[in-house]
């Protein structure tokens, strides 16, 4: 008897599991249909500050959901840890772990890009052009200049590459000084390195007249930005301010097509000198040999610098929010030069293409989707979403000419931090970076900065060359050593902890920096045969 009983169970048992069984059959049928119906592609990228305040992951922003959709695709975006970026790219490459995309700035590959596609990380794209990204293809073909800037001596397209749409948006860091300090002690605003000198000692010892004032205070400091962040050497190389007066940077530039380095300059010596005096005379604020911006931006609004370098965008558009209904004012001037009536050499400037984009690694099973979805962006339409966002939402069109809506520009927090909701337009990334933002969202301070800086004539910069795997490692081998040594012994000349610029210089040629030269020589003549 207790026999059948256990064989009733059992049966019972099992009738229950068909049952189960024929219940969710279907919908897991349909789920697996559902999904080989619906490719996925795996994209590694950093997830930038503005649009993570917002949003954990990429694919929710409404751009990527509008992309998912049309192409009828998942987009799994894989983010490493904000700081540990660079830890786990390293990372990436050494496991070739690949997912299909890397969004990255390849030209700082080990070895550069050349050594990527020899390693077997990305792809080579020209064979998939014609077909796959046909609007890509034809902007390259009408921009030449911009063909020569992105791809390799050999010819070689190799990412999907982030372009600025004009050179009023290359330029976005300079000097900037207390307009309404200015106006209280009838200060012109300074054009020489001698205006300069004159406004800032002016400003220390008159410092008791500007309303406001905290102490202690500093006529001048800087506000270091991306890589230049970590030594004031670098800032005078990222804008050219002062050593730009002698027609120089701290680093590599061209003259006269031959590239040279600035502390070999023969005015580097003055440069230095000038900086020595400002340090000593109490003119410059110690802080920038720690780069502690935070505390920068602090005494900048507690009224305890008149003038600073900083960003159009995140430094004077900051401040004048922040100050906004009090007299506190800003003005961006151009870069100082040793006589009246000369233009500036240089100012800050990014080239129209900056070296980033996203390539496709050799792990992507799916090329032409890959291509297709990053192409998108080089259409109409695409570049109407990745700057403006949504119509009719985020913008509308008037006269033919895009505009954003209250909805961006009358956020409580800004503009950025709005459109951020809902595109990439303030995001590096894989697309035509549009100049309306600036236009209908700058200050008039902004504007004004903006156009005083693009004054410089700019046209000694090394431009975007490539480099052989050969000169990248053998480069990256000299300039490691250089630049720690550089950065250091920079710091002790302008705080007058040296005065040893011959020894600085001998320094460098013991290190190799002719060898350097050369290699960017030979790089800068491959460019220009392009």
């Amino acid at each position: 008897m207790r026999k059948k009983r256990l064989a009733l169970k059992c049966v019972v048992s099992l009738v229950t599991v068909c049952f189960f069984l024929l219940t969710i059959l279907p919908n897991l049928i349909s789920v697996n249909a559902a999904s080989s119906s619906k490719p996925t592609l795996t994209y590694w990228c950093n997830l930038s500050g503005r649009i993570g305040a917002h949003y954990q992951n990429y694919a929710q922003l409404p751009l990527y959901q509008i992309i998912m959709k049309k192409f009828n695709v998942n987009l799994k975006f894989i983010h490493p840890p904000v700081g540990g970026e660079s830890e786990q790219f390293n990372l990436l490459i050494a496991t070739r772990q690949l997912p299909d995309m890397i969004e990255y700035s390849w030209e700082g590959y080990p070895g550069g890009v050349q050594k990527a596609i020899e390693d077997k990380i990305i792809i080579r794209l020209n064979p998939y052009l014609d077909r796959y990204a046909p609007n890509l293809k034809k902007f390259l073909d009408s921009r030449p200049d911009i063909k020569k800037m992105m791809t390799t001596d050999d010819g070689t397209v190799y990412n999907f590459p982030f372009i600025r749409s004009d050179k009023t948006i290359c330029i976005f860091y300079g000097p900037m000084i207390r307009k309404d300090w200015l106006k209280k002690l009838n200060l012109q605003t300074p054009e020489t390195i001698d205006d300069w000198y004159k406004m800032l000692v002016t400003f220390k010892n008159r410092k008791n007249e500007l309303p406001g004032v905290k102490t202690p205070f500093y006529p001048f400091s800087i506000l270091a930005y991306g890589s230049n962040n970590g030594n004031p050497r670098r800032t005078f190389d990222y804008c050219g301010f002062l050593c730009g007066a002698w027609g120089f940077k701290t680093d590599f530039y061209v003259e006269n097509g031959k590239v040279k380095f600035g502390a070999l300059h023969p005015n580097f010596k003055d440069f230095v000198a000038l900086l020595q005096k400002w340090w000593k005379e109490g003119l410059i604020d110690p802080d920038i040999v720690t780069t502690n911006n935070s505390g920068i931006e602090a005494k900048v609004l507690n009224n305890q610098i008149a003038s600073f370098l900083g960003l159009i965008g995140g430094n004077m558009g900051t401040f004048l929010s922040n100050k906004k209904g009090t007299d506190f004012d800003l003005v961006g001037v151009p870069y100082p030069v040793l006589k009246k009536g000369q233009t500036p050499e240089f100012s800050q400037m990014d080239f129209l293409y900056k070296k980033y984009g996203t390539a496709i690694t050799t792990a992507c099973k799916n090329i032409p989707l890959a291509m297709k979805i990053l192409d998108w962006a080089y259409s109409k339409e695409g570049y109407m979403a990745y700057n403006f966002g949504i119509l009719n939402k985020t913008y509308v069109i008037k006269d033919g000419k895009p505009y954003y809506t209250d909805l961006i520009l009358k956020d409580p927090l800004g503009p950025v931090s709005a459109i951020s909701k809902y595109t990439r337009s303030q995001v590096d990334g894989p697309f035509i970076g549009a100049k309306e933002f600036a236009e209908q969202t700058r200050l008039p301070q902004q504007v004004e900065a903006a156009e005083n800086y693009a004054k410089s004539k700019n046209d000694k910069w090394l431009p975007p060359v490539s480099l052989t795997k050969e000169e990248a490692q053998k480069l990256s081998n000299i300039m490691n050593t250089i630049d720690t040594y550089y950065d250091e012994a920079f710091s002790k000349l302008i705080t007058g902890k040296s005065n040893n610029i011959e020894g600085l210089v001998k320094t460098l040629k013991k290190m190799r920096i002719e060898e350097a030269i050369k290699i960017y020589q030979t790089a800068y003549n491959r460019y220009i045969k392009r």
